[in-house]
């Protein structure tokens, strides 16, 4: 019977484990071998079509050299200003588009990706925002290159190739580091398969004075396993007007901590750097060591201090199945003077949408629009003109979470979803780039000698308390480094520890709450 009819009975897809921009760990759906089962056992295919996802299958074809669109005129100068600051040698793109004959193969493939919006990767709408760093052809740059692969793609006179960009070795520094941190003295280990929880390793810079640092990059050492990479500041002791720091950062899609003249961040004497890696298994065990390279600022040049700051919202549950769940983050507590440079929008794997607003009164403004989410590309949005923060301004972070089963990338529809570190949970955050000025009459002695109001002491004993009981899981009062997350011990533990007994006790974070109430009364004298 099949053979007389010759009907189609089931088209696209072999499964559902592989699709642009996701690959689930397991497969949820075997499409094909559900329909061939429905097929032998001469029931109807209940999903008859589905949308088949792959690499385009490119055709050779002639070029017409009569074209006044050329490779060697055009297309080659609109990939340099678009395309080779990932796609060349040694970096993180999977092809190089620095030379016609490798481009020539992937000709169609760019004329797709570009008119499905996938390439360059950009997603702010276009009507909220004016941003430096703004990567968006032109329909008129769009059209040249539909009209090239139109054509044949053909290849024109080689000798009017402009000159090649030149990139430093390794490098996307303005030049070549004055420092380079390790994460280790010897390369971690990352495993073929399975989770992989958060690494977090420590690093010593070397620095015996305060140092600024006006740039900053981070260097995978293995760019086939490192999904991203965050460099803390920890400082030797907590001072209130620093607290950890965040200096840079390495993450799909995201550009270089780069800062102009006049502007940079903080290190003090002595503090450490804290890599948090997140790796990501290939099927095969490999290594790295990831670098962090920082070209330094002459400190009587720094007018401004660079601060990060965020919106955080940890509260949340995303119900299974939600397709538009919000979660909203407010920040309202900027430092006097200060202006806002650049914002990040943050989730995982259901993150849908993200809006930055800022407010005053009655006023409002959207900063930053990002209609479709993409996990996989983690943009810094840097504003053309930096925004004034005065007081009574908050910034409004809104985001919008699909944890249905439409949502491709989503590992576990059924899932109620909270707050983690890993891609199967979430996170909501807005990271927003702060220049402070600098000050010569900070209130330090006024800040450390005034002692605690009674309102404050029962805020930092409520903490306190809260601390212990979230940790101490053997009941016996007191928090010992094995209850705790990696993240907690690389960050706080040490310092909360103030006795060196592997244990906090009671007291011991009740003097750690008290020095944040001391932070946040700092913050709220420099405002």
């Amino acid at each position: 019977m099949l053979e007389r009819d010759r009907q189609v009975r089931y088209q696209g897809r072999v499964d559902d484990q592989y699709g642009v921009g996701f690959a689930r760990d397991r497969v949820t759906r075997p499409d094909l071998t559900m329909a061939l089962d429905e097929l032998l056992a001469d029931r109807p295919v209940s999903v008859p079509v589905t949308v088949a996802t792959g690499c385009h299958i490119g055709r050779i074809v002639e070029p017409d050299n009569s074209s006044s669109i050329t490779y060697s005129n055009q297309v080659s100068r609109l990939l340099q200003k678009h395309c080779v600051e990932c796609h060349r040698t040694g970096d993180i793109a999977p092809f190089s588009l620095t030379d016609y004959d490798e481009v020539v193969g992937w000709a169609e493939t760019i004329a797709e990706v570009i008119e499905l919006h996938r390439m360059p990767p950009w997603h702010a709408n276009p009507e909220h925002g004016h941003f430096l760093n703004q990567r968006l052809m032109t329909e008129d740059e769009k059209q040249l290159i539909y009209d090239w692969v139109s054509a044949g793609a053909p290849e024109g006179n080689p000798a009017n190739l402009p000159p090649a960009r030149t990139f430093l070795d390794g490098w996307q520094l303005p030049r070549m580091p004055d420092q380079v941190v390790k994460m280790g003295a010897a390369p971690f280990t990352v495993a073929a398969q399975g989770t992989i929880e958060y690494q977090y390793f420590v690093a010593d810079p070397g620095f015996t004075e305060d140092t600024w640092v006006q740039a900053a990059e981070v260097l995978p050492g293995n760019r086939q396993v490192v999904h991203h990479a965050i460099v803390f500041i920890r400082p030797p002791e907590l001072d209130p007007s620093q607290g950890m720091g965040w200096l840079t950062a390495y993450v799909p899609g995201q550009t270089i901590l780069s800062l102009p003249d006049g502007q940079a961040k903080l290190v003090p004497a002595g503090s450490k750097f804290i890599f948090q890696m997140h790796y990501t298994p290939t099927g095969r065990t490999q290594e790295d060591n990831t670098r962090v390279g920082l070209l330094l600022a002459d400190p009587a040049t720094v007018k401004e201090q660079v601060i990060t700051m965020l919106a955080i919202n940890r509260n949340f549950e995303i119900p299974p199945g939600a397709d538009n769940h919000r979660v909203v983050a407010t920040v309202d507590n900027f430092p006097a003077g200060s202006r806002l440079l650049a914002i990040s929008p943050h989730m995982h794997l259901r993150g849908k949408s993200f809006r930055f607003q800022a407010s005053q009164g009655k006023e409002s403004q959207i900063l930053l629009d990002v209609p479709h989410y993409d996990f996989n590309w983690q943009h810094i949005y840097a504003l053309k003109t930096p925004l004034e923060l005065p007081p009574g301004l908050s910034i409004r972070c809104t985001g919008h979470f699909d944890n249905s089963s439409t949502n491709l990338a989503n590992p576990d529809p059924t899932a109620v979803v909270r707050w983690g570190d890993q891609t199967w949970e979430e996170m909501m955050l807005g990271f927003m780039e702060i220049a402070v000025p600098l000050k010569t009459d900070k209130p330090g002695k006024v800040f450390q000698e005034r002692p605690l109001t009674e309102k404050e002491e029962a805020i930092a004993a409520t903490a306190a308390r809260d601390l212990v009981n979230r940790f101490d899981k053997n009941g016996d009062g007191r928090v010992e480094r094995p209850e705790v997350p990696d993240s907690f011990a690389v960050f706080a533990f040490r310092r909360m520890d103030q006795d060196g007994n592997k244990s906090i006790s009671y007291k011991e974070a009740l003097s750690a709450s008290r020095r944040s109430v001391l932070v946040e009364r700092f913050r709220r004298l420099n405002r």
